[in-house]
């Protein structure tokens, strides 16, 4: 399972690189949720609490714009909470 979501957080960077029209803020904000995905991978004391909701919430206001970044973390909230994060 952490293997499938360390390859889905790097698909997720990959997507935020080549979305050319991503706002700066949204595209800070996705990054901000990949860095704490693994930080919470790298460290099981950290505050994971509704990391999986505010991915999908972050997601909401470019998600006809962006689809296959929307479903890229809806993969990545989808492995948090299978893995109980």
């Amino acid at each position: 399972m952490r293997e499938k979501l360390e390859q889905t957080l790097q698909q997720l960077h990959e997507l935020l690189h080549e979305a050319e029209d991503l706002t700066e803020e949204d595209r800070a904000m996705l990054r901000q949720a990949a860095e704490e995905i693994q930080a919470t991978l790298d460290d099981e004391h950290v505050d994971s609490a509704s990391l999986a909701h505010r991915l999908v919430e972050s997601t909401k206001k470019f998600r006809d714009s962006h689809p296959m970044l929307t479903n890229t973390v809806g993969r990545l909230a989808d492995l948090l909470s299978q893995m109980g994060i």
